[in-house]
């Protein structure tokens, strides 16, 4: 494990939050699946984010997967999966979530508003 990955892998396991579903004792491997959000949350306040995860219908065919993000001065920006693999479904509710984040980040861009030069 490299350091960048231990950094973003603490800064996901300080803000993260179960939901129904999950259970502490998979804490550490949900962790390690939702990490490549951690750089994209270490521009805000740690006192300042919240992550979400919860399961519904865990195991079964309609198996849903939310994660939610709370972010100062935003709407809630929520992940859904419908992968009946779990960690397929906590790798697409990662990426959709850091997918949010990133076009949050290009709307709040000040250099966007100005026009592109050859």
């Amino acid at each position: 494990m490299t350091d960048a990955s231990a950094e973003e892998q603490d800064v996901v396991a300080e803000r993260l939050r179960f939901g129904t579903g999950f259970a502490e004792s998979e804490r550490q491997r949900i962790i390690e699946r939702l990490a490549g959000l951690g750089r994209r949350l270490l521009s805000y306040p740690g006192d300042a984010v919240e992550l979400r995860l919860s399961v519904k219908d865990r195991d079964t065919p309609q198996q849903r997967v939310t994660l939610e993000c709370v972010l100062p001065g935003t709407e809630p920006l929520v992940a859904h999966s419908y992968e009946q693999d779990l960690p397929a479904a906590l790798a697409e509710v990662r990426d959709e979530l850091i997918h949010h984040l990133d076009r949050l980040k290009t709307r709040r861009d000040p250099r966007r508003d100005h026009p592109h030069r050859p």
